[in-house]
């Protein structure tokens, strides 16, 4: 295994920052798996999670990937500032713009400032805005992992102590000591290092072919235990669930792996191919933010049952474009686009 420095830009971090954007509308248009039936419309649902459900790992993955080494390029303080301008400053605007949407709407009402702080710190006025909260604590946690120098131990340890031991303690129905977890990369640091590691770390055929197996194991380990213990106790059973668990850890491996040498292929290589990924890439995280609205408008103007299998299989492509379309016309109001849509 050989390791390598990380360009400024790569397509395949484009490429995975497009499909991970993509997974995650798929997830928020798939509610009908939070609600448990015995029926084949909650399955097909269960089986649109499971292939999602890597979206969130990998975008840390790719944080970890392209800021690790930001001490090449730039100083703490510079890199601290340039995450609050991207991130931060847009999820301060648009959390304000729901707030005021939805007090206009009716679904919120106005209940003392107490009642404003706790929304804010536990992201209920746009709870997909969650993902904020470990993106920025891994941002906080990488002036001190960028000093580092022995990840690959550090990952193997956390990977044993923070997904597999966990799972293990629940399967056996013993206690699990969270003093057990392996400090330096609890949560979502994990992803981190292991998107670094990944990318800059050369595998053979045989290594990456391990690692898909491993993946997919993970994925159907993930589907049918649920759909077969959830059908026993009548209520969905999380135990292989959580990001942080290991099928999941392993399936989000396994994706970012198979796109970056995937993308080293000539037909991914083309420079009409190479452009439109990063035109796309560029608008995921406008996207992100706004997808929520469009889902909900499509929804409600056209009537649509979200439980319907057309919505579920293909109604993430028609948020993802409505998106793109609106975040793409944004970005060309000077100063205001960059701000909204860095």
């Amino acid at each position: 295994m050989e390791n390598k420095a990380v360009p400024k830009r790569v397509v395949c971090f484009d490429a995975l920052n497009v499909l991970a954007c993509l997974s995650v509308i798929a997830m928020h248009c798939n509610g009908a798996v939070h609600v448990f039936a015995d029926t084949y419309v909650w399955r097909q649902s269960l089986l649109v999670d499971v292939l999602a459900y890597w979206a969130v790992p990998v975008f840390i993955m790719l944080s970890g990937a392209t800021l690790m080494r930001y001490r090449e390029r730039y100083t703490t303080k510079e890199f601290l500032r340039r995450r609050f301008l991207k991130t931060g400053i847009p999820l301060v605007v648009w959390t304000a713009v729901f707030y005021v949407y939805y007090r206009a709407e009716g679904t919120i009402t106005w209940t003392g400032w107490r009642a404003l702080l706790n929304s804010l710190i536990n992201f209920t006025i746009v709870p997909v805005y969650w993902f904020f909260s470990p993106l920025f604590l891994v941002y906080l946690s990488l002036p001190v992992l960028s000093r580092l120098s022995d990840v690959w131990y550090m990952t193997g340890l956390g990977f044993a102590s923070c997904s597999v031991l966990p799972f293990v303690c629940s399967a056996l129905q013993l206690t699990y000591w969270g003093n057990f977890a392996f400090p330096m990369l609890g949560g979502y640091l994990i992803f981190a290092v292991l998107g670094y590691l990944l990318y800059t770390t050369e595998l053979s055929l045989w290594q990456r072919i391990v690692l898909y197996a491993l993946g997919a194991f993970g994925a159907v380990v993930r589907y049918f235990h649920t759909a077969i213990a959830s059908v026993q106790e009548g209520a969905i059973n999380k135990l292989t669930w959580e990001h942080q668990n290991w099928p999941t850890v392993l399936l989000a491996a396994a994706v970012f792996v198979f796109v970056k040498y995937a993308c080293r292929y000539p037909l991914f290589q083309r420079e009409k191919f190479v452009r439109l990924v990063k035109w796309l890439s560029g608008a995921s995280f406008g996207i992100y933010l706004i997808h929520v609205f469009i889902m909900e408008q499509i929804t409600y103007r056209f009537s649509i049952n979200t439980l319907s299998g057309w919505w579920r299989l293909f109604g993430a492509f028609a948020v993802y474009f409505v998106a793109l379309l609106l975040v793409k016309v944004l970005q060309k109001i000077p100063y205001v686009g960059k701000c909204l849509f860095p």
